[in-house]
C-alpha cells in the first residue's frame, strides 16, 4: 500500500511527481490542498490520502518532543509566561 498524508511532509500544491508518474492524477482532484481525504485503487495498488492529526505532526517520533522538553525545562526555570516558541514560514 502506498500512502501519503500523515507519513508525508504535508499537503502541497501539487501531487507528488512520483505518484502522478506512476499512477496518474488522483481522482480526488488536481490539487491536494483542495482534495477530500480518501483512497483509490490503481491496478493492484491501493493509495490513501489521509487526514493528519496534531499527534501525527507533533507527537512521538516527530522530533518536536525534544523542543517541547526544552520548553518545559525553560518554563520550570523562568515560568510559563517566560517561554515562547516563534515559528517563521517563508
Amino acid at each position: 500500500m502506498d500512502a501519503f498524508g500523515p507519513a508525508a511532509a504535508g499537503v502541497d500544491d501539487e501531487w507528488p511527481a512520483e505518484i502522478v508518474t506512476e499512477y496518474g492524477v488522483p481522482p480526488l482532484g488536481p490539487v491536494p490542498a483542495e482534495a477530500p481525504y480518501g483512497s483509490w485503487q490503481v491496478k493492484d495498488v491501493r493509495i490513501e490520502f489521509l487526514a493528519m492529526t496534531r499527534n501525527d505532526v507533533l507527537g512521538p517520533g516527530s522530533g518536536w518532543e525534544h523542543v517541547f522538553r526544552v520548553m518545559q525545562a525553560l518554563a520550570g526555570r523562568f515560568g510559563d509566561d517566560g517561554v515562547r516558541l516563534v515559528a517563521w514560514f517563508d
